[in-house]
Parts: C-alpha cells; sequence; structure tokens
C-alpha cells in the first residue's frame, strides 16, 4: 500500500528504487547503535543496583532490631511503674469500698428512719399526718431503690420492704375510704369498699377506740363496736395533703383514684338513665306512637322546639349558677330517651356543683379531676347513646328509642349534646385553666396557675411578650407594671420550693432527697384530650334520617326544576332561577350540618350533594328540545345525524326556544363554576381524615357533558331549520340551466335563518361557548352543502358558475358569523329584552382561527364546482393540480355530475392511473352519486364522533384562556 500510494507508475518506482533503498540502510544502521548503546548502559547499571537493594534489607533489619529493644524496655517501665502504684491503688480501692458503705449506711439509717415515721404518720396518727406522710413516701421509695440488690439475700431488708408496700396500700385504701365517707356517708363508704378495707378500716378504729377508753381507765366493749362503724368526714385541708400522698404514691395510684372517683359519683347516673334499667323507650306504641290516636303524621323538619339551655356564655351556665329544670312532662317520660337528653345534662350540672361545694379546693389542679369526671360522664353518655340507637335485629333491639328516625328529636339530641360539650369545655378552661390538645386559641388564652400560658411566653397581636396579673389582666412584660409581676411570681416559685425542702428536712430527709422532687415540675399542667365529640359521636353513624331528609326535600326542589324555566337575569349569565335556590339550600344545609357535627354526616351529606347535583344535571339535559329520527332527520336525503356529532339523531329547535337552550347552557356554567366553590367550601369544613376524600370533579363532568349537548342542540337545531333551504337546492335542475344572474333564493332563505338565530345565540352564550358553535356550525353546515352538490345528478357549466356565485354569498355569511349583529344592535341603544353576555365586546373581524378553517371548508366546494366546470379533455391535469389528494372515487364523482358516459369515464380511469379492467368495472357499476354520498358520509360519521368530544373538552379551556386575556387587557 506504501509503493502504491507514493509510485503511482511501476517506471516511477524503478527510478526512485536506489535513494529508496539508500534511506532504509541509513535508518536500520541508526537504530542498530541505538540498541547496541542502550544494552550496554543497562549492564552498567545492574549491579549498582543490586548495592543498593542490598543496603535497604541491612537498614530494615537494624530498624526492627530496635523496635524490639524499645518494646522491652516498655514493658520493665510499665512493671516497674505497677510496682510503685500497687499500694496506691490498694489505697484508692479501700477509700471507695469505705465511702460506699458510708453512704449506704447514712441511707440504710435515713431508709430506717422514714419508715418509722411513715408508720407513725399512717398506723398512730388520728386522722393519718398526710403531710409529713408524702414527703415520706417519696424518700421511702427513693431510698428502697439503692438496696434494691439486698432484697433477696437479706431478710431484714425484705421484711422492711413489706411493711412499707403495706403502708402504701393502708395510705391509698385510707384515702379513697375517706373521700367516701365525705361523699357518700360512712355506710355507703364501707359498702363501696371491699372486704379488706372494711376489716382494716374497722380494725384500726376499734384499737384507737380502746385506747382512748384504757387511757381514761374504762372499756365498753359495746360503745366500741357501734363506734367503729361510724368514721367523721375529713376537713377539705387534710383531703387536699392526701391528694399530695397519692401524687407520692405514683401516676398509677394517682389515675386509680380518679377513675374510682368519677365511677363512685356516676354510679346514681348509670342507674337512673342506662337504657337497660329504663326498656320502656324501645318500641313505638301501636296506638298513640307519641300522639293522638288517628292524627296524621306530622311532616320532618329541621326546626327545634327547645327550652333554652345554659350555653357557655349564659349567666346561668355552669358559673355555677342557678338550677336547671328537668321536663319530665315531654312525650316520652323515660328519662333515658333521646326526647329527655336534657335532663342527662341537667342532673350532671347539679351533680358537679354538689360535688364542688363538697370537696372546695381540695383536688390539685394539674389532676384535671373535674375534666376526667366530665370525661367518664360524657363516654358513659355515649355508650347510653349506642344502645338506645340500635339495630331493629340487634340482641338489644328491645332498647332502641322510639324516635331514632324521628328528625327533629334526632337534632335536638345531637344539638344539646353538641352544646353541652362546648359548655363544659368553656367551663373547664375558665374556672380551671384546663389546655385541650386540639385548641390552639385555649393555649393563648389560658393561663397555668402561675400566670403564664402553658409551655411558652404568651405574646400580643403586635407581638410583645405578656405578663398577667392575679385578675388575669394582661400587661406587657416589657413594663415596670410587667417586670414587677415577673418578679412576685419568681419569688412565690422559689419559696415554694423552699417550704417544700423545710417540710422534708423536719422529716429527716437529706438534700439529695430533696432534688429529686420538683412540685412545680411535678404539677405542671399538661393537655388533655378534647371533650367535643366524646359523646356526640355516638350520632354519626345514626343520622340517615337526617341525611334522607335533607336528600328528599332536594328531591323535592328537583322535581319544581322541571317545569320550572324562570331566569335570573342579576349576574353575569342568565341562569335558572331553579340553580340559585338549589345551591343556596345546599349552603344552608352545611350551615346546619356544621353547627352539629364535622364529620361523618357532612361527609355523608356530601355524598347526598353529589347525588342531588347529577340528578339536577338530567333535569337540566331534559330541558332541550326532542329528538328527530329515522327519515326525519335527513335533509333533502342527506342524514345530517352524523354531520352534527350523533348518529341518526337531529334536534328540531321549535322558533324562540333557542334561548331556552342558552339558559340551559348558561345555567350548565354556573353549576359548574360553583361546585368548584362548593367542594373548596366542605373540604375546608370537614374533618381531617375526610378533606382527601372530597372530590366534585365528576359533577362538573356532568354539567360539562350537558353544555357540549347543548352546543350540538343550538348546532343540529339551526341546521334543521334551513331543510327548506337545502330542498330548494335540490329541486333545481342545474344541468339546464344556461343564464348567470344574482344569488339563488335558496341563499337568501339560508340567510333569513341563519341571521337572527346566530345574534340571539351570541347575546345569551359566553364567549367560548358561542365561539364553539360557531365553529361547529360552520363545519357541518358545509358538509351538509358538499353533500347536496354530490346529490345532484348532473351540473352544466352555467349551473357551475351559478353555484360558485351562491358559494360566495354563503363564504361570506358564514365569515360573518361570529361578528353578527341584529339592526337594533348597531343603532344607538338597543331595545332588546334579551340581556346580552357580549354586549361589552365589540368586534368587526372574526377569529383569525375560524376564517382559516371557514376558507379551507369552502375551498373544497369551489375546487369541486371548478372541476366539474372544466373541459373533459382538461380535466385530469386540473385535477392534478387543484385536487393533489384527490382519489379516483373523487374523479368518477365529478365525471358523474359533469354527465359524462361510461365509456369516456373508463378511459379517463385509465389515464388517470387506474387498471384498465378496474376503470372499466368501475365505470361499467355506474357509481351513483349517492352511493358515493354515503360512503364520504360513513367516514363524517366516525370523525363527528372525535370532533365531539374534543369540542367538549376544549369549551372549558377555552373560558379559562379567555378570561386570562381580559385579566391582561
Amino acid at each position: 500500500d506504501f509503493l502504491n500510494h507514493h509510485y503511482k507508475t511501476e517506471s516511477s518506482l524503478i527510478t526512485a528504487l536506489p535513494s529508496l533503498r539508500s534511506s532504509l540502510n541509513t535508518r536500520m544502521t541508526k537504530l542498530d547503535e541505538s540498541i547496541s548503546t542502550t544494552i550496554q548502559k543497562q549492564a552498567d547499571l545492574a549491579d549498582l543496583t543490586l548495592y543498593d537493594v542490598s543496603r535497604a534489607k541491612t537498614s530494615i533489619i537494624e530498624l526492627h532490631q530496635r523496635i524490639t529493644t524499645v518494646q522491652s524496655k516498655a514493658r520493665q517501665s510499665e512493671k516497674a511503674v505497677q510496682e510503685i502504684t500497687r499500694e496506691m491503688k490498694r489505697l484508692d480501692y479501700a477509700k471507695k469500698h469505705l465511702s460506699k458503705t458510708i453512704t449506704a449506711l447514712k441511707r440504710l439509717h435515713m431508709l430506717i428512719h422514714a419508715v418509722t415515721q411513715l408508720r407513725h404518720c399512717v398506723r398512730f396518727c388520728d386522722p393519718p399526718d398526710y403531710s409529713n406522710a408524702a414527703n415520706l413516701v417519696d424518700a421511702t421509695q427513693l431510698l428502697l431503690g439503692h438496696f434494691e440488690g439486698y432484697m433477696h439475700s437479706v431478710e431484714k431488708m425484705r421484711m422492711l420492704k413489706n411493711d412499707v408496700e403495706d403502708m402504701r396500700v393502708e395510705l391509698n385504701d385510707g384515702i379513697m375510704f375517706g373521700f367516701r365517707v365525705v361523699g357518700f356517708g360512712t355506710k355507703v363508704a364501707l359498702e363501696k369498699s371491699s372486704e379488706r378495707v372494711r376489716k382494716r378500716v374497722t380494725s384500726n378504729r376499734k384499737n384507737k377506740l380502746r385506747q382512748q377508753e384504757q387511757g381514761q381507765g374504762q372499756e365498753d366493749e359495746q360503745y366500741i363496736e357501734e363506734t367503729s362503724q361510724m368514721s367523721t368526714p375529713l376537713p377539705p385541708f387534710i383531703l387536699s395533703n392526701a391528694c399530695d400522698v397519692l401524687d407520692a404514691l405514683g401516676p398509677k395510684n394517682r389515675s386509680d383514684f380518679i377513675k374510682t372517683f368519677a365511677k363512685d359519683h356516676l354510679e346514681a347516673y348509670n342507674q337512673l338513665f342506662n337504657p337497660h334499667n329504663n326498656t320502656s323507650a324501645g318500641g313505638r306504641s301501636s296506638s298513640t306512637g307519641g300522639g293522638v290516636a288517628g292524627s296524621p303524621t306530622p311532616k320532618p323538619s329541621f326546626k327545634i322546639n327547645a327550652r333554652s339551655s345554659s350555653t357557655p356564655d349564659s349567666p346561668t351556665g355552669m358559673g355555677i349558677g342557678g338550677d336547671e329544670i328537668e321536663n319530665p312532662s315531654s312525650s316520652n317520660p323515660n328519662p333515658a330517651s333521646l326526647d329527655q337528653i336534657e335532663r342527662r345534662y341537667a342532673w350532671y350540672r347539679r351533680m358537679i356543683r354538689e360535688l364542688d361545694e363538697t370537696f372546695p379546693k381540695v383536688f390539685p389542679q394539674h389532676w384535671n379531676m373535674y375534666y376526667n369526671v366530665t370525661y367518664a360522664f360524657l363516654t358513659s353518655t355515649g355508650k347510653h347513646l349506642l344502645l338506645l340507637f340500635s339495630a331493629k335485629d340487634s340482641p338489644d333491639k328491645h332498647l332502641r328509642d322510639r324516635d331514632v328516625e324521628n328528625v327533629t328529636v334526632l337534632l335536638k339530641a345531637l344539638q344539646k349534646t353538641m352544646l353541652f360539650e362546648k359548655e363544659m369545655t368553656a367551663w373547664l378552661q375558665r374556672e380551671y385553666n384546663t389546655q385541650f390538645l386540639d385548641d390552639a386559641d385555649a393555649q393563648n388564652v389560658n393561663k397555668s396557675p402561675n400566670g403564664q400560658a402553658a409551655g411558652k411566653q404568651l405574646v400580643g397581636e403586635d407581638g410583645e411578650a405578656l405578663e398577667f396579673d392575679e385578675t388575669g389582666k394582661a400587661v406587657a412584660a416589657a413594663s415596670a407594671e410587667g417586670i414587677r409581676i415577673k418578679y412576685e411570681r419568681q419569688m412565690k416559685e422559689r419559696k415554694k420550693k423552699e417550704e417544700e425542702a423545710t417540710k422534708a428536712r423536719e422529716a429527716g430527709l437529706s438534700d439529695e432527697l430533696v432534688q429529686n422532687r420538683d412540685p412545680v415540675k411535678d404539677r405542671a399542667l399538661k393537655p388533655v384530650p378534647p371533650l367535643i365529640g366524646v359523646a356526640s359521636t355516638a350520632f354519626d353513624k345514626y343520622m340517615k334520617p337526617y341525611i334522607a331528609l335533607e336528600e328528599q326535600n332536594m328531591d323535592d326542589q328537583l322535581k319544581e326544576s322541571a317545569s320550572d324555566k324562570t331566569v335570573d337575569n342579576r349576574g353575569e349569565l342568565p341562569v335558572f332561577t331553579s340553580s340559585t335556590a338549589l345551591f343556596l339550600y345546599i349552603k344552608n344545609s352545611i350551615t346546619r350540618c356544621t353547627v352539629l357535627t364535622k364529620g361523618k354526616t357532612l361527609f355523608l351529606l356530601y355524598r347526598a350533594f353529589q347525588n342531588t347535583l347529577r340528578k339536577y344535571a338530567k333535569v337540566l339535559a331534559g330541558k332541550y328540545p326532542s329528538t328527530l329520527a329515522g327519515a326525519a332527520a335527513a335533509i333533502s336525503g342527506i342524514n345530517i345525524g352524523g354531520l352534527t356529532g350523533g348518529s341518526n339523531v337531529v334536534y328540531r329547535i321549535p322558533p324562540g326556544e333557542e334561548t331556552t337552550v342558552c339558559y340551559v347552557i348558561d345555567t350548565c356554567e354556573y353549576c359548574s363554576d360553583t361546585v368548584e366553590a362548593l367542594q373548596d367550601l366542605i373540604a375546608d369544613k370537614i374533618e381531617d381524615k375526610y378533606k382527601s376524600k372530597i372530590d366534585m370533579s365528576g359533577e362538573q363532568e356532568a354539567f360539562h357533558d350537558v353544555t357540549a349537548k347543548g352546543i350540538r342542540v343550538l348546532v343540529s337545531g339551526l341546521i334543521q331549520r334551513t331543510e327548506p333551504a337545502f330542498k330548494s337546492l335540490s329541486g333545481i335542475n342545474w344541468s339546464v340551466m344556461d343564464i348567470v344572474g344574482e344569488e339563488s333564493s335558496y341563499v337568501r332563505s339560508m340567510h333569513n335563518e341563519i341571521q337572527p338565530f346566530v345574534v340571539t345565540v351570541k347575546k345569551l352564550l359566553p364567549n367560548s361557548y358561542f365561539r364553539s358553535f360557531c365553529d361547529q356550525f360552520a363545519t357541518t353546515f358545509t358538509n351538509a352543502f358538499y353533500s347536496a352538490i354530490i346529490k345532484c345528478k348532473r351540473i352544466s357549466e352555467s349551473g357551475t358558475q351559478q353555484l360558485l356565485l351562491d358559494v360566495y354569498n354563503l363564504k361570506t355569511l358564514l365569515l360573518r358569523v361570529p361578528v353578527l349583529e341584529s339592526s337594533s344592535d348597531k343603532s344607538i341603544g338597543s331595545t332588546s329584552p334579551v340581556k346580552s353576555i357580549n354586549s361589552s365586546i365589540v368586534a368587526t373581524i372574526a377569529p383569525a382561527m375560524y376564517t382559516k378553517m371557514v376558507t379551507k371548508q369552502f375551498a373544497r366546494i369551489e375546487t369541486l364546482l371548478k372541476l366539474i366546470g372544466t373541459p373533459s379533455d382538461l380535466l385530469i391535469d386540473v385535477f392534478k393540480v387543484q385536487w393533489n389528494s384527490g382519489s379516483a372515487l373523487d374523479l368518477q364523482t365529478i365525471m358523474n355530475l359533469k354527465g359524462m358516459k361510461r365509456s369516456e369515464q373508463a378511459a379517463m380511469l385509465e389515464k388517470f392511473g387506474v387498471d384498465p379492467a378496474t376503470a372499466y368495472k368501475g365505470a361499467a357499476a355506474g357509481a351513483t352519486a349517492g352511493s358515493m354520498t354515503e360512503n364520504i358520509l360513513a367516514l363524517q360519521d366516525r370523525s363527528s364522533d372525535v370532533a365531539a368530544k374534543v369540542n367538549s373538552d376544549l369549551i372549558h379551556m377555552k373560558q379559562k384562556v379567555e378570561d386570562f386575556r381580559k385579566a391582561f387587557r
């Protein structure tokens, strides 16, 4: 390849061969010399490399020996240091063990001393000294923890621990018994206590009485036996100290006490209002049913005729003010029934007021005692309500309340329950500074006992920190008054800690034990679960009668709206008043429901709204004119059903009824927009767990479908009104026409039908829908006109010229359709009674896209007519130029309209490029214009369905684009 590239011919190679050989020899000589020199240098360096490697190995060996020597000396040094410090370590261990022993002995001494004092406070004081016992319980519990490892091996420690456990049990039982004596008396307290407690209380009481009798030198066993069954109620300050003991015993003991206390005081409530004890609520009376025999059943209503009950803001609402009046004289005397639910809450208000009078300022605030009692009351009430809602086929069907399907009673009971929950919430926040987990505003208003908000510094609206005086008045923290309040509060906290420490030291506790108890930290208020919904959630699954009544009322409105054609012209769109009335009712229904509940009931109501809106969309669709089918759906033999987006479906719009169709479209647009706002409203008000399920896009699509159908109805109705003009077009004999005059009469007829119809529609439809109507009408009209032309038998050259003139006039008319105006609109003031939606839009030129589409549609008709008027000898060449996408079928259609013979058609088809045999068969078959029209219409039918779907989806998009454009004008 090298020789062929550099030496093209043999002679040039021979000429250059000596010099080439010389160059190669010279290059080979240089290479040999270079290789020889390199080999010689490598031989000289080999000895030096071996010497360097040998030196490196020797250095490594020496380094290893040095490292070994250093390690050996380090081990010797470490051994020497250990020998030196051995005695020091022994002394350190001895000191450490001695310190632990001294500490253990001090703790043991403290433990024995604390247990002795605790035993004296519990078993030898009457009543027990709860004030000192609280600190001693804490101390013994902490000290016993240090000796936990000795409990199994040291018998004395185990006995000491058991003694402490017994005293803790005695304290717990004695406190519970003491509270029961104060609340119910000695007899009831003994009945509520266990056998172990009764024996212990009686035995302790007897021992103390004997000691007193012996001290006085007399002993009466009968007196002792009788007196041992009686106990003196403890005063409030001792009960308050007992609560401190329960705090010291631990959270479990305190929680058990609160539960037992609530259960004891709600026992009478359960006996009086439990449905199991009041079975008369079940079953409706067969004779009277709670009313007069034979009287008609009243129509369900949302109106609640109830007495005014206490509310959180009322003067008597748990202040705790005046007595609430029970109403035993209602239709259902059973106190457990839904109709008498207010009696439950009146009973509790009275009970909680008596409880506050019996135990004044006894319970620590961090206990949230009244909250826990209220929570237990609402929980029991919820269980009672579930029994009243028992199913007809359940085992508890005899407990089913007779009014569970009475909407008025049901709503009244729910309203009373919700009001009571809110009342208790506000009362607890106001009187006891109770803080709830789900109330963010309460954390900025309710304060802890020291005047500060729970968990953080309160700030005002301007972001400035606040302090609160004893009356609850807010003061700027940076002001002199605010600084004084903060200083006083801190001093109170410090003084309280010092008092607690002093009491502990007097009881013999060390500073270590005192530091482990922080009363301020232990008694900090903690947020609690909300009361709202505890009892009222029992109604959620049983609100179907309420939902059914709401749905029935909406259905009644739908029945009235089917025949109601009253239009409201006050808004942007003229809409049926039935739509505004329906949405107003839905809004009021949401308001009614959210006042009571925002949970499952509102979600079920949302489902009812969905169903009603779908029904209303069908009602609006029913206002469209009836359809024509079969032969009535054709114009002069042309099936226009497929041209308007349907299969053999044509709408005949009576004169003046096009306004009704427009009102339906406008109403659907209004409903679609309002449904979106309704979805946001419901999602904003409903509980969080239902927010993700709120979706009304299906209802919007239903109204969009009715709107798209309305556009098709308008197009079909206008096309159907031009039926006489199309008949006139088909009735003209175009083959004998020899004179071209003015526009044909059918063109003027079409103009007279189209212009007033379009003007009316333009006034009533929004821009986006009117443009869609214009687009669909132009497409359908041109297709129908094209089909009417090819249905003609034969068209002469003069007939072709006349049709071209008519096509020009129709094209001019359709180009002006988007901007058509009536004669009154062109004058200074319009006197039309119809409100024009597009009156603010002034345009004299049709949109560019519409103009392009109409021009393209008529270009096809003009090309067809020009080819029909072309001489036969030039037809093929002109056809290929003007209709380059035309097929042999199109060419044969033109030849049929020219009236060419079959032999001439066969020759022309063969010249066009069709196989001779096929061309002859096609011409011999005599393919008529009618059969070709059917083929064309079949294609149009398939395309019209796609066009209708696209138009339906684009209508709403066009409206949004138009609104966006207006925003930037």
